[in-house]
């Protein structure tokens, strides 16, 4: 690149400098023909007055006045004869053509040639005839050339120097760009380019930058997708086989015959370990679900569309009313009225709340109370139950992120939270809401913020 800058700019510059240098070389040419013509003139008019009324070759001398060398003077008669002077001894062809009453002026050969009437023009007596170098003016125009050279000069090496300069400055911010794009291929998305000052390649840094930041964001989701799903996963693994193991353990119902057994292939399998396979069964439609959800949350952009929170809170009781109810516990979930419109991605809210539920459900007591609210012009999810609570040491840090033993040990204190949490406050906050602890104990209540529309938009949605 900086080669065709410098060799555009010289090209350029060359041409310029061509476009007034021809032109004015030519004008210069002809004015200094112009001049020796004009001195050849005034020379010869300048003889002419000074010689007699009567010019014969016999008579005094006549002086002529000195010139430089390589002119000659001469001076002929009517009969085209050279009286005196240097010259040839028949008058040429100027000189026939000065007897007529006019100056004449020719290029003979190497000669320039100019023919001054002596006398009116009714009544020639003479004729003067100067000859000088023709090569006169031509030796002055070179040297005005060579002269002008040196300016041409001086301006195509000041124009290569400007497109240097120019060049690297064009082209520094262009291999800044290549660069970090070399280093963003080997794996390095926090690489940046300085500004430069110019607004096109600033804008492509922009536009690189605002890529890698996605780019990089997209790998950390999709990173931590595999992470989320073992955990999601692992919980749903571990209701199937207690379903499964716990039905195994009673054997089949005694009371309920084969032959009520619903199709041939289950005939044998009592009562309780068909319970058992629905069970499991359910098990595995969510776990199929949680792995689809968080898939499309770890590849897709945020979304901010209508969530239908009454909906997804109706979905949440019909999952999770079983689990509690299995250990003598209820659920009860509260939607105020006249509620706003809540903005959010299903899938999120739906792993958000089954994150929180799963909470309640396997480190609280008692009741657990989902109560969806308005709060500060938002939509606020309260998840509580009737536990102790998060215990003092643990704080905020519920929702870091743990993993190896700590996580499979199980507890609030060793990291029974985990990845659950974190990945609720994740989701959350990649559609712009917000999850935390608001109160901690006792009765530990976690809150879920999420945007609301605006209230111009509610309107418009009721009267279409």
């Amino acid at each position: 690149m900086r080669r065709r800058i410098l060799r555009a700019t010289v090209l350029a510059v060359a041409c310029a400098v061509l476009l007034f240098a021809l032109p004015l070389g030519y004008a210069a040419l002809r004015l200094y023909q112009q001049d020796e013509e004009r001195e050849a003139q005034s020379l010869g008019e300048q003889v002419a007055l000074s010689l007699p009324e009567r010019i014969t070759a016999t008579g005094d001398p006549i002086e002529l006045p000195p010139v430089e060398s390589g002119t000659d003077i001469a001076v002929y008669g009517t009969d085209a004869r050279r009286i005196l002077g240097a010259g040839p001894g028949a008058g040429d062809a100027p000189v026939r053509e000065a007897e007529a009453g006019r100056v004449v002026t020719r290029e003979i050969g190497d000669s320039l040639v100019v023919a001054v009437p002596v006398g009116g023009s009714e009544q020639v007596r003479a004729v003067v005839r100067v000859a000088s170098p023709a090569s006169g003016p031509l030796r002055r125009a070179a040297l005005t050339w060579a002269g002008m050279l040196a300016p041409a000069a001086v301006a195509v090496g000041g124009g290569a120097l400007l497109a240097v300069r120019s060049s690297r400055r064009l082209a520094r911010p262009l291999e800044e760009l290549a660069g970090v794009a070399r280093e963003m291929e080997g794996g390095d998305l926090t690489a940046r380019a300085e500004p430069s000052g110019l607004p096109e390649p600033d804008a492509v840094g922009h536009a690189l930058a605002r890529a890698a930041a996605r780019i990089d964001e997209l790998l950390r989701r999709e990173r931590a997708f595999s992470a989320d799903a073992s955990h999601q996963l692992r919980t749903a693994l571990t209701g199937v086989r207690l379903e499964l193991e716990m039905s195994l353990a009673a054997g089949p119902d005694a009371d309920v015959p084969d032959a009520d057994v619903e199709g041939g292939a289950d005939a044998g399998v009592g009562a309780g370990p068909r319970a058992a396979v629905r069970s499991a069964l359910a098990q595995l439609e969510r776990m199929e679900t949680t792995l689809d959800d968080l898939l499309a949350l770890a590849r897709d952009v945020p979304e901010r569309a209508p969530l239908d929170l009454a909906a997804l809170l109706a979905r949440a009781e019909g999952d999770w009313h079983g689990p509690l109810a299995a250990q003598g516990r209820r659920l009860e979930i509260r939607i105020d009225d006249a509620l706003p419109q809540a903005l959010g991605s299903r899938r999120a809210a739906r792993q958000i709340l089954d994150v929180l539920l799963s909470n309640a459900v396997t480190h609280g007591r008692g009741t657990v109370t989902v109560h969806a609210k308005e709060m500060a012009g938002v939509v606020a999810v309260d998840v509580e139950d009737e536990g102790d609570g998060i215990p003092e040491a643990a704080g905020d840090g519920v929702f870091e992120r743990r993993g190896g033993e700590a996580a499979r040990a199980g507890g609030p204190a060793a990291g029974g939270h985990g990845i659950g949490l974190a990945l609720a406050r994740s989701l959350a906050e990649a559609e712009g809401g917000r999850l935390f602890v608001s109160r901690p104990r006792p009765r530990p209540r976690f809150t879920w913020l999420l945007a609301a529309s605006p209230v111009e938009e509610q309107e418009a949605s009721q009267f279409p």
